[in-house]
């Protein structure tokens, strides 16, 4: 019988060996595993918990990074709107340079620039029918139609490589 603290023993045995592998299965770890997940359904069942488990930490992760970014593009904000700030203080009040005894602070003047864009409402393919050579066209292999015409059996350059992969067989957790 498979109790609430069995499963979680369970469950712990196995994090343990993905913990201390980091997460790499070597052919030791991979023969524990094995007894362990063979030796009947408790042990299954406890490990379909870790792969859940896993699966929300593996989210919560994702969800953190994008927390984090955001917050790093905040404080690259702050950090060019302070500088804006101290551009117009300098010029204005310290003749724009100040020497501390840390740093020299100083502006200057960036180079100009000459930027080419799309007037609005202007596609690339509009620009392309009238000036081909001021657009780049990327040249990409278009595995779909390949693969349609080879099922259909009709000639192909020997260009192109086919490899049939078998299938794998995964587990499902429902």
């Amino acid at each position: 019988m498979t109790t609430l603290y069995s499963l979680g023993l369970d469950g712990i045995e196995i994090e343990m060996l993905l913990l201390e592998s980091l997460g790499e299965i070597t052919p030791d770890i991979q023969l524990k595993m094995d007894a362990l997940l063979e030796s009947g359904p408790p042990m299954m069942e406890a490990a379909a918990a870790v792969v859940r488990q896993l699966e929300l930490s593996s989210q919560m992760a994702e969800e953190e990074s994008k927390r984090l970014h955001a917050r790093a593009k905040e404080f690259e904000a702050q950090r060019v709107k302070l500088k804006e700030r101290m551009t117009v203080a300098l010029d204005k009040s310290m003749g724009g340079k100040v020497k501390t005894p840390k740093w020299t602070i100083f502006t200057k003047k960036n180079a100009d620039k000459l930027i080419a864009d799309l007037v609005p409402g202007v596609t690339p393919e509009m620009l392309h029918s009238e000036r081909p050579d001021l657009v780049r066209v990327k040249m990409e292999f278009d595995r779909v139609k390949t693969l349609e015409e080879y099922k259909a059996g009709r000639p192909l350059p020997e260009l192109i490589l086919f490899e049939h992969k078998e299938g794998e067989r995964c587990t499902i957790i429902k």
